[in-house]
């Protein structure tokens, strides 16, 4: 909500927040190993969380890919 207001604490949450491997997470969770153990849950969970509802909209927005060409039937 404050980020709103004032949008540089908007860029510094979502800069803190960043991903685990984020040039963020090496400066500051460098001699912090909790910390970075934390990132990577968090990262962990939202990717778990939102990773379908991310596919369905990039396939109602692209289309959805062709299932894989059935393979001609050998013989011999």
């Amino acid at each position: 909500m404050f980020g709103v207001i004032v949008p540089v604490i908007a860029v510094i949450g979502a800069l803190r927040l960043a991903r685990p491997g984020s040039p963020w997470s090496r400066r500051f969770y460098r001699g912090r190993p909790r910390a970075r153990a934390k990132a990577v849950l968090r990262a962990y969970r939202h990717d778990l969380r939102w990773s379908a509802p991310r596919r369905a909209v990039q396939d109602w927005i692209g289309g959805k890919p062709d299932p894989d060409p059935p393979r001609p039937l050998e013989r011999g």
